[in-house]
């Protein structure tokens, strides 16, 4: 009786009782008509929100209170800036058009765009129109007001 005793040799999946249940899933979701979509989701998703949010960054100094909107890819004539005592409403106007063409020129599908993106900024304090400032550079609108806050030096 030479012969060892050897265990019965193990499968990959049983090594981790969820390996197997997690590669069935991946290949589910793997498989191109679910991937396909879920392609198209994402991309509704993206094209829907992201494009719509406009980030701004808010910075305030003794001397003024700053308002920065960053919209890369925007022109000047794209933005409109509307005031009330206590908000500003910044809107972006985009309108595209996309042609898909082959190698003659002929179009094929032609779509057009129009999308506005809208942020309204609450104001810390209600300022009059004459005194807010506004610039556009870079794909940067920065907005500036007066600081009307009293700040107290403390000893």
């Amino acid at each position: 009786m030479n012969d060892h005793f050897q265990p019965p040799t193990r499968k990959k999946w049983d090594e981790e009782p969820l390996q197997r249940l997690r590669e069935m899933v991946d290949q589910f979701f793997d498989e191109r008509p679910l991937k396909k979509m879920f392609e198209t989701l994402d991309e509704y998703f993206h094209e829907t929100f992201l494009r719509s949010y406009i980030p701004i960054d808010v910075h305030e100094t003794a001397a003024e209170y700053i308002i920065t909107a960053h919209l890369p890819n925007v022109k000047r004539q794209q933005i409109q800036l509307e005031f009330d005592d206590t908000m500003l409403h910044l809107t972006v106007h985009n309108s595209e058009v996309v042609e898909s063409t082959d190698e003659q020129n002929n179009v094929h599908k032609k779509q057009r765009m129009y999308q506005n993106m809208t942020r309204t900024i609450p104001l810390p304090y209600p300022v009059k129109e004459n005194e807010i400032k506004a610039s556009f550079e870079n794909g940067e609108l920065v907005i500036r007001l007066p600081q009307k806050k009293k700040f107290i030096d403390i000893d």
